[in-house]
């Protein structure tokens, strides 16, 4: 078991640190052995100007939410924490903290493996190799980008799509160690203070995660998993950033407002409306170098974007509204399941439809329950035709199987217990694998991170938890956005960006790696909203043998 000492400013603790100790503790793939306290706490830099305070202030109560990153709570509080505590007297200067000799030579008889920062300002010097796998410290940004601070501030005043953060080993160099985990949420355009909130939350299981998979890896292959996020400059040359003075926080609030204030009053006159689209007969392509690599399935996709010859195949309804298609063929008839939503009860069905030149028969309801539903994946296992929609407001997934296909489906029960959002079934080597995105927190979103399980069987399965989930932690990448299909040597997983904002685009992940200790995928490619002029978003794309379905989101 990991030897773990953590550094505070004191007995208290935010919510979020307290969190993540007792992950930690109840995982058992480490041990809180010692809180290394300082006994002279100070602020990092100077004093916030006031106008930064003021606002802060009135986002903090705008914006309060139920669950609190930041209130506090004791250390001694955590469960079965037997901890014991060395207080410090660190050598200040202007902003950083270091600790002398005699302090130092008190904590080698430690033996620390990992030192998880959570007080103490700027460290220097020898603490800093001290354990045996370093300090380990977060930075709530993407340092790609930005160092310094506030956190997850500048992302929400400046608009960016996204924020990061980052969990990564301490150097001399500000904001530039070595990264040990990277994730990207969605940034909220509104308060600094609900971004922090669901920002912060997200990151506190950063670390459990990373020490379970030292304890499970080994330090090699655990080495060798985290110098892949080494792939590219960590940005030391990024701009530091500081709390604005008085006459630029006017300014960034005005602009903050007003933003909003008309992105408001445009999402009131103009409400969301789902769309799908079909190419039945895609145009084939001429290979030529750059597609050398990309499956044949691929190719109708971006000749189909490209030449816009996407036509909406449900028209506009302004009570109802149609996405997450799947498309099936069988006995020479082409067939139609997707998410039928009414806007008024804002609650789903399954519909399907028969497709026939170049229309759809008629659209027949076939399952509802008083939830709502969505997704529905549909899975042939042995001869019979399985629905398995999301669920994901019953905290968890039912099985619907075809009892006159495709008029009439039973449900068979639970099928995967836990919140699951978009499920996704893949069979390979002998195991089913399901890919779901799951909340870390229930202060977080249920877009950023995907999470994968396995079973040997379809019917009556037992899931076993992926030892690196959630594979994927990043908004723009995570959530399942139709069937993964093969060609070759590719495996291509759709997956939604939602990094702009909720359906924006979809990236193709080709798989590297899908073994029971391991995953590994890059993005192949990316397909873009721009089929049709009146989408802005698009977040489900499958295909048959002879059509090619997705779904189109605007604002109507």
């Amino acid at each position: 078991m990991l030897r773990i000492g953590v550094l505070t400013d004191g007995e208290s603790l935010s919510a979020w640190g307290f969190e993540m100790l007792s992950k930690i503790q109840e995982e058992g793939y480490g041990e809180i052995v010692l809180v290394i306290e300082s006994q002279t706490p100070k602020s990092s830099g100077k004093k916030s100007p006031l106008l930064y305070r003021i606002y802060r202030a009135i986002d903090r109560r705008l914006f309060r939410t139920k669950q609190d990153a930041f209130s506090l709570k004791k250390i001694s509080d955590l469960p079965n924490f037997t901890a014991k505590k060395i207080e410090i007297w660190p050598v200040q200067k202007k902003y950083t903290d270091d600790i002398s000799s005699t302090d130092l030579d008190a904590l080698r008889t430690w033996d620390l493996d990992i030192v998880i920062r959570l007080g103490f300002r700027i460290l220097k010097g020898e603490i800093l190799r001290l354990p045996k796998y370093g300090v380990w410290s977060y930075h709530h940004g993407d340092n790609r980008v930005n160092r310094g601070g506030p956190p997850c501030f500048w992302e929400v005043m400046k608009g960016e799509e996204t924020t990061g953060s980052i969990l990564q080993i301490l150097s001399e160099k500000l904001d530039d160690g070595q990264v040990i985990y990277r994730s990207w949420s969605h940034t909220d355009p509104l308060s600094v203070q609900r971004n922090a909130n669901r920002v912060f939350w997200k990151s506190c299981y950063f670390a459990p995660r990373m020490i379970k998979k030292l304890a499970l890896l080994g330090e090699q292959k655990w080495k060798e998993e985290i110098q892949r996020l080494q792939d590219s400059p960590c940005g030391y040359n990024a701009n530091m950033y500081r709390p604005p003075n008085g006459s630029a926080m006017f300014a960034l609030w005005v602009k903050l407002w007003v933003n909003n204030g008309l992105r408001i009053v445009k999402e009131y006159f103009k409400r969301p409306h789902w769309e799908i689209f079909i190419s039945s007969k895609p145009k084939k392509v001429e290979v030529n170098h750059s597609d050398e690599a990309l499956p044949s399935a691929l190719k109708p996709i971006k000749d189909s974007i490209l030449a816009s010859n996407f036509a909406p195949l449900i028209s506009s309804n302004t009570n109802r509204y149609y996405a997450d298609p799947f498309v099936l063929e069988r006995d020479t008839k082409t067939y139609l399941f997707f998410e039928d939503y009414d806007k008024k009860s804002k609650k789903a069905r399954i519909s399907f439809a028969e497709y026939k030149d170049g229309q759809l028969v008629e659209v027949c309801p076939i399952i509802e329950e008083s939830w709502h539903l969505s997704y529905p994946f549909i899975w042939e296992h042995e001869g019979d035709f399985y629905l398995i929609p999301e669920s994901a407001d019953t905290g968890r997934v039912y099985l619907y199987k075809a009892e006159s296909f495709p008029h009439k489906w039973v449900k068979l029960g639970v099928w995967f217990e836990g919140e699951a959002y978009d499920p996704t079934v893949h069979y390979q080597d002998d195991k089913y694998w399901l890919f779901v995105n799951q909340k870390s927190h229930q202060a977080c979103s249920s877009f950023d991170e995907l999470y994968l399980y396995y079973s040997d069987t379809f019917l009556n399965p037992t899931w076993v938890s992926h030892p690196m989930n959630p594979i994927v932690s990043d908004v723009r990448s995570a959530r399942p956005a139709g069937k993964i299909f093969a060609n070759g040597r590719l495996l291509i997983r759709p997956a939604q960006d939602s990094g702009k904002f909720y359906g924006h685009r979809i990236k193709l992940q080709s798989i590297k790696v899908l073994t029971e200790d391991d995953f590994q995928e890059e993005t192949l490619e990316i397909l873009e909203s721009d089929f049709s002029p009146t989408i802005i978003g698009t977040h489900t794309v499958n295909s048959s043998e002879n059509c090619l379905v997705l779904d189109g989101y605007s604002r109507k």
